[in-house]
């Protein structure tokens, strides 16, 4: 597993995130209609700690 520099993605702009996604040819963004045919689930895990009053964990870097 390679180290990733993250400091460089974290110093960009949302605009400057989006352009770099869409300029790289194994990106797929979803388009509008894409994104309204989702459903949002949310791991049983998530669901458990909230009923029990635990703070969300933050994402895995």
């Amino acid at each position: 597993m390679h180290d990733f520099d993250w400091s460089k993605v974290d110093a960009m702009t949302d605009a400057q995130i989006i352009e770099a996604a869409k300029s790289d040819p194994d990106s797929s963004l979803p388009t509008e209609k894409e994104l309204a045919e989702f459903d949002l689930v949310i791991p049983a895990k998530a669901r458990r700690e909230k009923k029990h009053g635990k703070p969300p964990k933050e994402a895995a870097e």
